[in-house]
């Protein structure tokens, strides 16, 4: 059957004729056709059935008992413009044409009738009705719409604009249609971009993106934009339809968001976490180019007199003042950070001579020395900075500032007020290394690792939702290890993979060993996920051990995903596999808001960092809470990590937070030790909520 044809089947038609033989007749022949026929025996019926039934189309005799049909059709035109009206008569005189086309009827059937001419031009008339209806709607939704919509011409001259689109931009429809889009131009993009856009357009047919334009009253705002070619053959389309959503909070809320969580509020310097990153990225351009960086670890000698003796807002003032002043001392390429509390740590970039890295320790240690006026009243303090030199020190992030941190050390152990390089023969903690990937090896053959877990405790019921397997490690010298003396170094050798296996079979089999729906959180590294065979390696384990994939959440972070595809492929296998997903540590590191909308998430670790501060410091409570929501808005569970008071608990409860995890609950135990409390819940936690 033809889309015409399918379109006729659904029909309903209203027959309004006198004559009883044609009454039947026309019956007979659309039944087959339509879906409902509705008979009138006279114009005033056939007005009354049409009010009440409304049917597609009219079909009407012209000579009725009580009035023509032309007279019904205009009173039925009068209620409805585009109501589908067919006349059937045996006259074609030129006065009754005239009357047909002057009432706009839609078809002219002359006696006697044909029946294939009859459903050919219901079908065409159910067609052009279907129309009628695309349109209205279509006018409804352009009048109606939230979103800015605006029709141009392939010369981006506008045609048209919805209310929406005067409601965000400021313009009435008479002051742009006629214009070129550019009327709407913030100017921030070049030709490029548009050229860009412009291409995408006639190439694809469609193009969306961000862009900045500006109102009438001259404010920039921010915009989605999605705009869809019609009306033409896609390379030379003759219209284009520009869907427009205002996200200038949205935005400003990323934009709040990400700056709470990366610059100190104090300072306004990069946080540890900023810095990091900015770290990373310096390290990448000094390998690059082939040259030399230093990391400077800056702390302020005997703050905590400042603060014991003026307050602590003197040593606001005095952190205020040094890291601006550290700022000036520095060039717009360098980076200051603020580490915590009293510390700073500095990047200076591309200085190949140390000489010149201590010229720029003196000039700092002189500028920080100077008096800071409190009150009326001069504050004097002195600083101590410990160096480290990229590559000659070290090459990763974590070994530049420990040997940053080392050299401070000596510096303050000197006498404190002046500068140390770092001197890594005088260092036995740097020549551990080799022996500590010698013992991590040999404990993956005759499995020295073990596990240890931590509840995540549900803050509405107070019960254990989950428990997280924490891998340790034994020692021979050492004793047992926490993960993160020891996951790194594994991580670099290349074990992970063997040794995640082997640690997430010990869990699930720990597992089946409980009764009930208690889930089991593992963490996977960036080399687990982006290893070939990981998909097949943890379900298999799974299977192995018998414990249900529903039951599984894996857990990773935000940096272990980013800018690696074979990773993010293995989670989403993972989670088509009833396997649940948990980003850790979120808001410790840049957030990709792109990269969150492809996750399958079902819930967030707040990073310990953050719920440590929300007590005292109200811009990380306020911090805290934009995450709960946050992670309320996309649908997951949000989790505190790090709880450990229950001042700490009241505030995660009062801003919404689904979970907590943390030593308020208790120490990570062994399964044993677990699964003899397990029947002890109630009391375990009850203290705590």
């Amino acid at each position: 059957m033809t889309e015409s044809l399918k379109l006729l089947s659904l029909a309903r038609v209203l027959v309004v004729e006198s004559d009883e033989v044609l009454l039947h007749t026309l019956k007979s022949l659309l039944s087959p056709h339509v879906q409902e026929i509705i008979l009138a025996r006279d114009g005033e019926s056939g007005l009354d059935r049409w009010c009440r039934d409304e049917p597609d189309i009219v079909l009407t005799g012209f000579s009725l008992s009580d009035f023509d049909g032309l007279v019904m059709s205009e009173r039925i035109r009068a209620l409805d413009p585009d109501a589908v009206i067919m006349v059937i008569s045996d006259s074609a005189e030129i006065d009754f044409l005239h009357r047909i086309i002057h009432l706009g009827i839609d078809a002219h059937i002359v006696k006697p009738i044909d029946r294939i001419l009859l459903i050919d031009l219901l079908t065409r008339c159910m067609r052009d009705r279907q129309r009628v209806l695309d349109l209205k709607m279509a006018s409804m939704v352009f009048e109606v719409a939230n979103e800015g919509i605006l029709i141009t011409d392939d010369r981006a001259r506008i045609l048209a604009v919805n209310p929406a689109f005067s409601l965000l931009t400021g313009y009435r429809p008479n002051e742009v249609v006629g214009q070129r889009t550019s009327v709407l131009s913030s100017g921030i993009h070049g030709p490029d971009f548009y050229r860009s856009m412009w291409e995408t357009l006639l190439t694809h047919g469609r193009w969306e993106g961000e862009l900045t334009n500006r109102r009438k009253d001259g404010s920039l705002y921010e915009q989605w934009l999605s705009i869809a070619a019609v009306d033409g053959d896609v390379g030379t389309p003759r219209r284009y339809v520009g869907l427009v959503s205002d996200i200038t909070e949205r935005k400003r809320e990323e934009e709040r968001i990400r700056r709470l969580a990366h610059i100190d509020s104090l300072t306004g310097l990069p946080n540890r976490v900023l810095f990091l990153d900015r770290l990373q990225r310096s390290i990448a351009r000094a390998r690059r180019y082939r040259h030399k960086l230093a990391v400077l670890y800056l702390d302020l000698d005997h703050f905590k007199h400042i603060n014991d003796t003026w307050g602590h807002a003197a040593g606001d003032e005095v952190l205020r003042v040094s890291a601006a002043r550290m700022v000036q001392a520095l060039r717009l390429s360098d980076t200051v950070s603020r580490r915590g509390g009293d510390e700073f740590v500095l990047i200076v970039e591309q200085n190949d001579y140390p000489e010149g890295v201590g010229n720029i320790c003196q000039k700092l240690l002189a500028e920080i020395s100077k008096t800071i006026t409190f009150n009326s009243f001069g504050l004097q303090i002195d600083a101590s900075i410990g160096v480290a030199i990229y590559p000659d020190d070290a090459e990763e992030p974590d070994e530049l500032l420990a040997a940053a941190d080392v050299a401070l050390y000596e510096a303050k152990a000197d006498g404190r007020g002046r500068f140390r390089f770092f001197c890594s023969k005088s260092q036995p903690g740097f020549r551990g290394r080799l022996d500590m990937e010698r013992e991590l090896r040999a404990g993956l053959d005759n499995w020295r690792y073990t596990l240890r877990y931590l509840p995540e405790v549900s803050l509405l019921t107070g019960k254990a939702e989950y428990i997280e397997a924490l891998l340790r490690f034994q020692h021979p010298e050492f004793g047992l290890l926490d993960a993160g003396r020891f996951l790194e170094i594994a991580e670099e050798i290349g074990i992970m993979p063997e040794l995640g296996r082997k640690a997430l079979g010990q869990a699930a089999s720990e597992l089946t060993s409980i009764n009930g729906d208690l889930g089991l959180v593992i963490d996977l590294s960036a080399r687990q996920l982006s290893a070939p065979d990981a998909v097949s390696h943890l379900l298999d384990t799974l299977g192995h051990a018998g414990v249900p994939t529903t039951r599984i959440t894996f857990e990773c972070t935000e940096a272990a995903l980013t800018g690696n595809e074979r990773a993010m492929k293995t989670l989403l296998r993972l989670a088509e596999s009833g396997c649940k997903f948990s980003l850790d540590d979120f808001g410790a590191g840049y957030c990709s808001f792109s990269l969150l909308s492809q996750l399958p998430m079902s819930s967030i670790k707040i990073d310990r960092s953050f719920t440590g501060e929300i007590v005292h410091n109200p811009q990380m409570r306020e911090l805290v809470a934009a995450l709960v929501a946050f992670a309320q808005r996309l649908g997951v569970r949000a989790v505190a990590e790090g709880v450990e008071t229950q001042a700490q608990l009241e505030i995660l409860r009062d801003i919404g937070c689904d979970a907590a995890q943390g030593y308020l609950f208790g120490r990570p135990i062994s399964f044993d030790e677990w699964r003899n409390r397990s029947g002890m819940q109630k009391d375990l936690f009850g203290s705590a909520l």
